[in-house]
Parts: structure tokens; C-alpha cells; sequence
């Protein structure tokens, strides 16, 4: 572990921004419980831990968007306080959030978002573009603001990728002063090069003096990039960790006995006749057909860059989408799904990348999104027993590890690790043979992540193909990896065969044409 960074005389550099003993309380519940934690000038630190750890409490304080119920904030070593986020933007701190677009106005260019605060100053006030600054103004003001960073200043902002809207934030944040940048999940919708491009472009603002708090659930990023790693675990700092850094050490201290959980395996390798065998199916009708299969008890992972077909893929397995070519047979039947019904008569789950548009009735209870997987299982007669839906959602809660206060409480009260773990619950309450999940640890944090991942390879659904674009989590999961580039199979792999970078590499080779 590191020193505090502190301005005791210590040697030790003056934190740009600090926090020191910070408690936060929301009414009886302590979400913080005097956290000390401080970022120098040209320092990433990463800032971890579980869902609940109390990471979105402390970025809120730090970046004056919450007031602390007791301790204090310095900035280059004075003390401080901040009424709202435009305070602290003053004293030179911003956030680009994970919702991008929530800090964007879309329907605006490019150089009109990058001086969007000069535009609505009044007119009188300093760095005003006036009342009514003209196309050619506000365009001029903006190239100042975007450096030399390459992108269209009369682009429509909806247009741009994600990664530009990110860069545009991080333009106009240092523009405006900022010396401390929080990024929080950065990378959450971006491809592999759209990744490391980002990095490229952390190290280097760092490495001019600006100070990074880099927020993400995947420990491969915090030992890429970061300088040094903090850990937050029930509200208090668990860990502090400096080069080189030390991965398990790192999950333990953010999960503490979670991390002594063992994955659980299976005696021999998965066996039998395939569950799912697809014979020359396509994830396009312009691209190559392909054959693949998953054998009962084994988990297939399928990744690829952005746009490399995985979700056409596992939707026409589903009956989400209409299958384009090729054939199906599930457990040695041909098997040919016209909608999702048709897969979970047979007993394929299926969870949808946009789960929160396709498969989650937030307005329902657990008890509910459980039981509608299987509605016979809760029938008494011809009416739904609600007694039967809590017994049913009561076991999945306690076999899935779900952190909720019991079987009524709102899906909406969850967080986005519980909430995926209600929707996989609901398939296998309704005895599904196959799970099909696409990105299901996407905005999960780590914790829930591997309580997933064990719950498949334990072959509780019977065989499962899960799709995720992260190497690290694919091949968390994965017996088997399928690297998906252009629609073709570019590679078949074994998780102990590859690492991370190797599996990078794979997902950004280009298939040659037959």
C-alpha cells in the first residue's frame, strides 16, 4: 500500500484536491464513513469497488454535486466547500460522466456544444460570444477550444461516436480550467480501439500536469493506465495500491470475502450431443455463413469488436430476429424459432444487449420479473398465485446473491448487477436448457460480475453462449471463445491458452476474404 498523499511535511506533493474524513449520510444510511483520498497534478488514480461501495457518493462531493454530512474538501491544500457542480468547475475540477450525451445538447454542432457555456453567459459577462454571436464567431471560438483534435466543428453532435462525444467534454472541460478530470466508466460503450485511443489520450493529458481520477469496474484499465488504485468497500477506504499493481490484491480488497469465492467447475470437460448446433448461418446476408455448437454443461463465448455480428448471432437463436440463412437444431431437433416465445417453449433464455428496453418491467416487483418467464409454474388453477411468485422469487434471491430488501421490492431499486441478475433468475426459475445472453456484464459491477460467471460455470442453466465485446470478461466466463471479426470465425480459442492483450489482438486482425 501507498502513503496518504498529504501536505504534512512529508516530502510528499500537495494533492490538487483532496477529501479529508469525509462521512456522507442519506438519513440512516451511512454511504460514506470518513474517506480520506486525494489526486496530485499528472496523476490517474483509479478509483474501484463494488456496486454500493460508496465510488458515486464520493465523486459527488468531490465534484460539488452532493455536500458532505462532515469532514472537508482542500484544493492545493486550503480548505473549501462547494455549493454545486459550477463551484467546483471554478476551482477547476470536472466530470465527464458515463451518459455522455446527459452533458450534450443534440441537436447543436460541434462548436456550438464546445462554447455552449459562453453562448448562454450574458452578453456583458467575461468570455461572452454576446446576445447573438454569429456562425462565424461562435465557429472561431471553438477551434480555440478544440485544439487540435480532429473532428467537425459543424457536425450535428446526435451524428457523432461515442468516443467524439467524450473527447469534445474533455475538450471543453480543460478549456474552461479544469485541472482535476473525473471519468466515470469511459469506456463503457466504446470498441477496442476507441479504447486505446482514450487511454493515448489520459496519459498524455496527464502527463501535462492534469490530474485524472479514472473510474471503471474492469482491472485491466486500472493496471493499464493507472498510477495508483483506490478501493472503496462499505463506505470506507480498503485499499491503496501503487505500480506495479497487483490484480487479486486488488479484487480482494474491493470484494473482501467475495474474492474468496471459487468459481465452481464441473467434474470433466462438457460432453454429449450438442444442445445448439447452427449449420451456415449468417450474421448478415452480404457476409460469410458460419457453423458453431454449444454441448450441454459448457459455457461458449463469443467476442469481436463493435459491429463484428455478435448480437445478429445470438438474436436469431433467440427468435428475436428472423434466421437468414442456414439451419438450427436444438438437442438433435431442427429447430427454427419465428419469436422469443418459440425459443423459451423449447428452453432457451434469451437477454438482449438493451436489456432495459427488452426484457426488464421496472415498474414490476422481483417476484413479477421472475415469474413471467414461466406463468404456468405459478398458476393455481386458473388464477397467478402471489404466494407461489415470492416463494419462487425468495430462492432465486438467495441462490443469485440478489441485494434487495425480499421479493416485492421494485425492480428500479436495484442496482444494474442485481437487475441482471433478476432477469437470468427468471430463466432459470423457468428450467431453460440454454441461456443466450449478449453483454451481460455491461454496467455490472465486479462483484456481481463473478457471482454471474459462477452461476454459469456451474451448468445450472445447462449450457449457456454469452457475447461481450471485454476480453477480460469473456474470458472470465467462457470454457470456449469464438472470436466473431466481420461476421467470419477468425479464432477459436481456450481461456488458459490466451490473455487479455492476446485476445485484443485477435478481435482486431482482418479476416481474409475467401
Amino acid at each position: 500500500m501507498s502513503e496518504q498523499h498529504t501536505p504534512d511535511g512529508s516530502g510528499a506533493p500537495v494533492p490538487v484536491l483532496s477529501a479529508h474524513r469525509v462521512i456522507q449520510d442519506f438519513g440512516s444510511t451511512r454511504a460514506l464513513a470518513g474517506v480520506d483520498f486525494g489526486v496530485s497534478a499528472g496523476e490517474i488514480v483509479g478509483l474501484a469497488g463494488a456496486n454500493g461501495a460508496g465510488k458515486s457518493t464520493l465523486i459527488g462531493i468531490l465534484s460539488g454535486a452532493l455536500t458532505p454530512t462532515a469532514g472537508e474538501l482542500r484544493v492545493d491544500g486550503v480548505p473549501v466547500s462547494f455549493d454545486d457542480p459550477e463551484d467546483a468547475a471554478r476551482a477547476g475540477i470536472a466530470t465527464v460522466q458515463q451518459d455522455v450525451d446527459a452533458a450534450l445538447v443534440p441537436t447543436l454542432t460541434v462548436a456550438e456544444n464546445l462554447v455552449l457555456d459562453r453562448i448562454a453567459r450574458r452578453s456583458s459577462a467575461a468570455g461572452s460570444l454576446g446576445a447573438f454571436p454569429s456562425r462565424r464567431a461562435i465557429r472561431r471560438a471553438a477551434a480555440d477550444v478544440l485544439g487540435d483534435l480532429d473532428l467537425d466543428l459543424d457536425a450535428e453532435v446526435s451524428r457523432l461516436r461515442t468516443s467524439d462525444k467524450q473527447q469534445l467534454l474533455i475538450a471543453r472541460a480543460l478549456h474552461r480550467g479544469a485541472r482535476v478530470l473525473f471519468l466515470d466508466e469511459p469506456t463503457a460503450a466504446l470498441s477496442i480501439g476507441e479504447q486505446q485511443h482514450l487511454h493515448d489520450r489520459v496519459r498524455a493529458l496527464a502527463a501535462a500536469g492534469t490530474a485524472i481520477v479514472y473510474i471503471t469496474h474492469h482491472l485491466g484499465e486500472l493496471v493499464a493506465i493507472c498510477s495508483r488504485v483506490v478501493t472503496l468497500r462499505d463506505g470506507v477506504v480498503a485499499g491503496e495500491f501503487v505500480r506495479p499493481l497487483d490484480r487479486e490484491a486488488i479484487v480482494t480488497s474491493m470484494l473482501g470475502a467475495l474474492a474468496a469465492r471459487q468459481v465452481a467447475t464441473r467434474s470433466g470437460a462438457a460432453a454429449g450431443d450438442p444442445r445448439l448446433r447452427a449449420t451456415g448461418v449468417r450474421t448478415r446476408a452480404d457476409r460469410p455463413a458460419l457453423d458453431l455448437e454449444v454441448r450441454p454443461g459448457e459455457v461458449l463465448g463469443i467476442t469481436g469488436p463493435l459491429g463484428a455480428g455478435k448480437s445478429e448471432l445470438l438474436r436469431q437463436f433467440a427468435g428475436a430476429d428472423p434466421l437468414l440463412s442456414g439451419a438450427l437444431e436444438f438437442d438433435g431437433a431442427a429447430f427454427l424459432p419465428r419469436h422469443p416465445a418459440d425459443a423459451a417453449r423449447v428452453g432457451i433464455g434469451f437477454v438482449a444487449e438493451d436489456r432495459r428496453q427488452t426484457s426488464e418491467f421496472p415498474d414490476w416487483d422481483i417476484a413479477g420479473n421472475i415469474a413471467i418467464g414461466d406463468l404456468r409454474g405459478v398458476r393455481r388453477g386458473p388464477l397467478l398465485s402471489a404466494r407461489r411468485e415470492r416463494s419462487r422469487a425468495a430462492e432465486a434471491i438467495d441462490r443469485l446473491r440478489i441485494v434487495a430488501s425480499g421479493p416485492r421490492a421494485r425492480l428500479t431499486s436495484l442496482s444494474g448487477g442485481n437487475r441482471q441478475k433478476v432477469i437470468v433468475a427468471r430463466w432459470l426459475v423457468a428450467g431453460s436448457r440454454l441461456l443466450v445472453l449478449d453483454e451481460p456484464f455491461r454496467g455490472v459491477d465486479l462483484g456481481a460480475r463473478a457471482d454471474l460467471a459462477a452461476l454459469l460455470r456451474s451448468g445450472a442453466a445447462g449450457a449457456a453462449i454469452v457475447a461481450a465485446s471485454d476480453p477480460e470478461e469473456i474470458l472470465e466466463v467462457a470454457d470456449r471463445i469464438l472470436v466473431l471479426v466481420e461476421g467470419r470465425i477468425v479464432a477459436e480459442v481456450r481461456p488458459a491458452d490466451v490473455d487479455a492483450a492476446a485476445l485484443s489482438a485477435l478481435m482486431l486482425a482482418v479476416p481474409e476474404t475467401s
